[in-house]
């Protein structure tokens, strides 16, 4: 590390953590990450399944050309264009966005449009709706979301210390002085600042911000032993019917997503049996056999977007503490949670650190 006069602590490794640490890398200051697990990326990274022996995923990610800052993460050859929107009950299949907007706002914002709150979805069609061509690409995470954007983003910060949990923030006259891990203990420089980048009820645990409710999500991988095709030999495509909403193919897999599935003690085997059915539908096929799978279940995978939520998330990144900041997608009034909002609100938690005295 190079000594500097200020030293950002930045509690939390997944996009917005990180994000930080990229947006500081020319503030001549220290930035060291802290991470509670044994590795990075939050709600976003790749691992190595011990039961297939594959690399995967923990869920499908998904950027679009509007994304600014995590489309420059893509190559020029690795986009695609916004595929097909299927109804298997009526065997009919379309591409226009416009009259699927629904399915987007879900996708965007995993939960029931009708539940979506209105200024949510205004800042979806103003800033991040695809309208033209370039903002209509797609590209979404093939077993690679670490090494693609993750460690790419780590590598701007001067130090990581993994498995370091925060349990508690020492303060004097309304600012921190200290930060307590499990085994050891930071004091905060005169000039040092603190952004917790990390979920909700995490961050209520430190700071006086409203616990929000949360939307669950389903992937669920299925392994097959040759290519699967989907209509007109699309990579992914939209169901209008049924309970999966996505459906991406990738090599010897084909991973459906479910939004905003409230499992409630469901066996989840017998959402995959049905959702097999669906892709079979999609296909229009009728297989002899369901193929191995993997389920990955996250019950608080997005902050509820509907209005309530919506006005109890935080106006800015500050915090009771003069030296301490927040950052992360839920902290974003108006926006939808995605890895790109998750960004804006690093962008924002450093530019307000700046910014303090």
């Amino acid at each position: 590390m190079k000594k500097s006069a200020v030293t950002y602590h930045i509690i939390g490794g997944g996009v917005s953590g990180l994000a930080c640490a990229w947006f500081l890398k020319d503030k001549n200051a220290d930035v060291i990450v802290y991470e509670a697990k044994s590795k990075l990326g939050g709600r976003a990274y790749s691992y190595d399944d011990e039961k297939t022996g594959k690399r995967l995923d923990n869920a499908v990610h998904v950027i679009i050309g509007a994304n600014k800052f995590m489309s420059s993460f893509v190559n020029k050859d690795e986009w695609e264009y916004t595929k097909y929107f299927v109804d298997t009950e009526y065997y009919t299949l379309d591409t226009s966005l416009v009259k699927n907007k629904d399915i987007l706002y879900k996708a965007f914002c995993n939960m029931s449009p009708d539940n979506i709150d209105r200024k949510i979805k205004r800042t979806i069609a103003k800033l991040l709706f695809p309208y033209t061509k370039s903002q209509r690409k797609i590209w979404f995470s093939k077993q690679d979301i670490s090494q693609r954007i993750i460690n790419v983003l780590a590598c701007k910060a001067d130090a990581i210390k993994l498995n370091s949990k925060l349990k508690k923030i020492k303060s004097k006259d309304n600012k921190a002085i200290s930060l307590e891990f499990d085994d050891y203990e930071v004091d905060l420089g005169h000039n040092d600042k603190v952004i917790l980048a990390l979920d909700n009820n995490s961050c209520t645990e430190f700071v006086s911000v409203n616990p929000l409710q949360h939307s669950p999500i389903v992937n669920i991988t299925y392994f097959t032993s040759q290519t699967i095709f989907l209509p007109k030999g699309a990579s992914f495509v939209a169901q209008k019917t049924g309970l999966a909403d996505f459906v991406f193919v990738n090599d010897g897999m084909i991973t459906a997503v479910i939004s905003d599935y409230q499992a409630d003690g469901k066996n989840l085997n017998d959402l995959a049996i049905k959702i097999w059915k669906e892709i079979d539908a999609i296909r229009g096929v009728d297989s002899a056999f369901m193929p191995e799978y993997k389920i990955s279940y996250h019950p608080k995978a997005t902050i509820r977007q509907d209005t309530i939520s919506n006005l109890l998330r935080p106006k800015n990144a500050k915090t009771e503490y003069s030296n301490v900041f927040i950052a992360g997608d839920w902290t974003m009034q108006n926006y939808p949670c995605c890895m790109e909002v998750a960004v804006k609100s690093a962008q924002r938690a450093v530019k307000t650190a700046l910014k303090s005295k």
